[in-house]
């Protein structure tokens, strides 16, 4: 019946139950218009074992009781009425609560118990007690059992459904902290190296006359770290494109380019000195990403901000537990114009140390200048 319409589907059967049930009773006596008007009657209140399953049984059973009453309690004659009786029944635990199953059972279960009481009077029927009680239970049984399995399937679907939903959520939100990641290292990769590039270009305009050989050193360092910006920029931003390529040839900056990024620095005009102290501890590619860039936003800030700065100096010292990362310089007075709004520099370092259980700290300096300090756990675990 799959292929069938819902309507069909609940007609089709009650129309052969109908029509079967007539063989019994032509057997009986015949197929008399009484006989024939008692099927369909008790057939059809089957139709209603979907909507109204528990009134549908009583009709049946009313109807059932007068005509066996009306033909000498013979208890032959419930054998073609009697299918409809279990199949409502069945129908009853199927689709009602507890309660009215009990009440469709004991319904039902008037008949054997009639039985019963007919055989210890001596009339015909008895025998047949233990048979309906046993088909009586197996209908209340199928019932539930239906339900059961018809529950599961829901609770499955809407489980499906639920997972479904949350892995859209789970990839919405990997997708929107991927582009706040993106925009974080687009804000680190555009700031310092414009910061770099207008420091040269700054340099080369006052030695263009006075030294134009330095001049064009300068400007060859200027197209040079444009180069670079715009290489990293395509490295960031190919996680962006829509036919879902993306460039991962080019491996994320750690500690070994931090050699090339001072260098950088001090082209642009600002001394900068790179200490190291320590045993090297390994530390993964994402962990040296955040120290990297950390240095790189406070020497950004330095050449931005810092006024009258001439020098900066960069430590690593690595501890047994954890790398101490220091960023200082000589500038003086504030480190902000007060009419700037707040950029993501200071965010960005906080949460890439947090996201490993680090801390970053920034102010003064304890002999004049600003201070940029960073402590990385080395035993932290890798951010999820």
């Amino acid at each position: 019946m799959t292929g069938m319409t819902p309507r069909l589907r609940l007609v089709v059967p009650v129309v052969v139950l109908a029509v079967v049930s007539l063989g019994p009773l032509a057997r009986l006596g015949g197929i008399t218009p009484a006989a024939v008007a008692v099927s369909v009657l008790l057939a059809a209140t089957a139709l209603a074992r979907h909507r109204a399953p528990l009134p549908a049984l009583g009709a049946a059973a009313v109807l059932l009781a007068v005509w066996w009453v009306g033909h000498g309690l013979d208890p032959q004659r419930l054998l073609p009425a009697g299918a409809v009786l279990l199949w409502l029944l069945a129908s009853v635990a199927d689709r009602r609560p507890v309660r009215e199953v009990v009440v469709a059972t004991a319904l039902v279960a008037a008949l054997p118990v009639t039985l019963a009481v007919l055989g210890l009077l001596g009339r015909p029927g008895g025998e047949a007690v233990v048979p309906l009680t046993a088909v009586t239970v197996v209908a209340v049984v199928a019932g539930r059992n239906r339900r059961t399995r018809r529950s599961l399937l829901v609770a499955l679907e809407e489980r499906a459904v639920r997972a479904e939903r949350e892995r859209d959520a789970g990839a919405r939100a990997a997708v929107a902290e991927e582009r706040t990641r993106i925009a974080r290292e687009v804000h680190d990769v555009v700031a310092h190296n414009i910061s770099v590039m207008t420091a040269l270009a700054d340099g080369a305009g006052y030695a263009l006359d006075a030294d134009p050989e330095r001049a064009r050193g300068a400007m060859a360092q200027v197209a040079a770290t444009g180069r670079e910006a715009i290489a990293e920029m395509h490295r960031l931003l190919g996680v962006l494109r829509a036919d879902g390529e993306t460039d991962q040839d080019a491996p994320a900056p750690g500690l070994a380019q931090l050699d090339q990024l001072v260098e950088q620095v001090r082209a642009a005009g600002l001394a900068v000195t790179l200490t190291v102290r320590g045993a090297p501890a390994a530390l993964p590619a994402t962990a040296q990403l955040a120290v990297h860039r950390l240095v790189q936003e406070a020497l950004t800030n330095t050449l931005t901000h810092a006024d009258g700065a001439r020098t900066a100096r960069v430590s690593l010292q690595w501890r047994p537990d954890d790398l101490l990362v220091q960023v200082t310089d000589d500038g003086r007075g504030g480190r902000r114009d007060p009419e700037r709004p707040p950029g993501h520099g200071l965010v960005g370092m906080r949460e890439r140390f947090g996201a490993w259980g680090g801390t970053v700290e920034t102010g003064p300096g304890d002999g004049g200048g600003w201070r940029v300090r960073a402590v990385l756990p080395l035993d932290a675990p890798v951010p999820a």
